[in-house]
């Protein structure tokens, strides 16, 4: 063999040598050889360190973390069917929802559930908590009154922290605030927000855009017969949208309204008095884009004030004693229908000025002007002993005072035969008095005006009839 040739076979022999450890080491026939790494499947969504705290008679906290970014949503109810829920869109790894409008002594069952961007979704297991009982009230009793039978009554001497005033011509003398009561508080309460409006249609349809509630921070709250919208503020407002045909589509909650109402947190006053409050619970007939209600308590009112109070009240037989304070309510971008104003006020200044059954609220309109004394119904007492008492307005919202009033003794006792509201008819001392008081009895009852009449016919009858024989 030639040098040559032996050349050519050695780099031949060397080639195959260097393929070898390719071969032995090349994937099996069929197999990928890409270079990338493939890895197929997800990591599961995952709620954990589920706790409820900030349990009182009607709230609880509810808290929880996920292993990555998701939504908020708790079903709660009195049994494992739970009924309600509520829900936040935005998305985050620690996750907190309120429970508001529970009932105190009760065990709620609930559950948390979360939903990542994917749509994978995490559920836990039922939970349970229950909420705390309010410890009993004990209420005061009324302390007996000079010439009152024992407290209560609009009728005896009364004492309070007022004295005469002068006054004014033709009007009935009016309480005597004292100087140093110079007290006015105000809050605005933001009434809806971007993206919520209810019968700007005129059919009743509401819309709650989720994105505007979560920037305003309010919670809402589907329940299967509503939707509760609270707006929280310092403080806030509750709306309750009623109707059973609503939707959650394209981030909005949809759907016809049969009726719709909002109540207003307490608004707290601390006042020479003591400590007051003061709430709003109306009819909302429209919302049409956001407003808010401008509340004010007042504790000196102005003598005009005063005056409009004692017009309606002496219109009605009644002499004002006492003005505890009036609370205010002027409306921007916000209608309002029937309402229901709630007073709070220490029991010993009622105890005071005439008892329970001397408190009325009244109401001066701020489009007309006109005078009303409300239906004011005694609501017991609260958790701090206070008085509870609540004024039915059927024409909505304006100023309305919370005053006491006693009966015109003084004129009753000069006039027996004049009769007062509140007064106990005492007027049949004399012929006269007899005869006014048949008279206002035949015209309250018409009918009885007719039995009289026929009786008057049968006696003269019967009489002429005998003289005949």
């Amino acid at each position: 063999m030639t040098a040559k040739k032996k050349s050519l076979v050695f780099i031949i022999f060397f080639c195959c040598l260097l393929t070898v450890p390719v071969f032995l080491s090349g994937p099996a026939a069929g197999a990928v050889t890409s270079g990338a790494v493939a890895i197929s499947g997800t990591i599961p969504l995952v709620t954990y360190n589920v706790s409820v705290s900030g349990i009182d008679w009607t709230n609880a906290i509810v808290t929880w973390q996920t292993n990555e970014n998701a939504n908020s949503t708790v079903a709660y109810g009195t049994t494992t069917s739970y009924g309600s829920l509520i829900t936040n869109g935005g998305m985050t790894g620690s996750h907190t929802i309120s429970l508001y409008n529970l009932t105190p002594g009760t065990v709620y069952h609930y559950i948390v559930i979360s939903f990542d961007p994917a749509g994978n979704r995490a559920v836990s297991t039922d939970l349970t908590f229950t909420t705390t009982s309010p410890s009993p009230t004990v209420v005061p009793t009324p302390s007996g009154r000079a010439g009152g039978g024992g407290g209560g009554g609009r009728y005896g001497t009364f004492t309070g922290l007022f004295g005469p005033q002068q006054q004014q011509p033709g009007q009935p003398e009016l309480p005597q605030q004292l100087p140093s009561q110079n007290i006015q508080i105000f809050q605005r309460y933001p009434v809806g927000f971007q993206g919520l409006q209810y019968n700007a249609d005129g059919y009743g349809t509401l819309i709650v855009g989720i994105e505007g509630a979560q920037t305003a921070g309010a919670r809402v709250t589907v329940f299967p017969d509503r939707v509760e919208i609270y707006q929280h503020h310092s403080p806030g407002v509750l709306f309750t949208f009623w109707g059973y045909n609503l939707t959650i589509n394209n981030g909005n909650i949809t759907g016809p309204v049969s009726r719709a109402e909002f109540v207003t947190d307490p608004m707290n006053a601390t006042l020479a008095l003591g400590n007051v409050s003061g709430s709003v619970h109306a009819a909302l007939p429209a919302l049409i884009q956001p407003g808010y209600l401008n509340i004010t308590i007042t504790e000196k009112l102005s003598t005009d004030t005063l005056n409009q109070f004692q017009s309606i009240l002496g219109d009605n037989g009644l002499q004002l004693t006492s003005a505890a304070y009036s609370l205010n309510v002027e409306k921007v971008n916000v209608t309002t229908g029937p309402a229901n104003i709630t007073f709070t006020i220490p029991a010993s200044w009622v105890n005071q000025n005439g008892g329970k059954d001397a408190v009325i609220v009244t109401r001066i309109s701020d489009e007309t002007g006109k005078q009303e004394l409300l239906d004011t119904v005694y609501g017991g007492l609260d958790t701090q002993g206070n008085m509870i008492f609540r004024g039915d307005s059927p024409n909505g919202t304006s100023l309305f005072g919370l005053v006491t009033a006693e009966a015109y003794a003084a004129e009753q006792k000069a006039n027996p035969n004049v009769t007062y509201v509140g007064v106990s008819r005492s007027s049949m001392v004399t012929n006269l008095g007899m005869f006014g008081w048949l008279a206002e009895i035949i015209l309250e009852y018409p009918v009885l005006l007719i039995g009289v009449i026929a009786l008057l016919a049968v006696i003269v009858y019967f009489g002429w009839w005998k003289r005949k024989l």
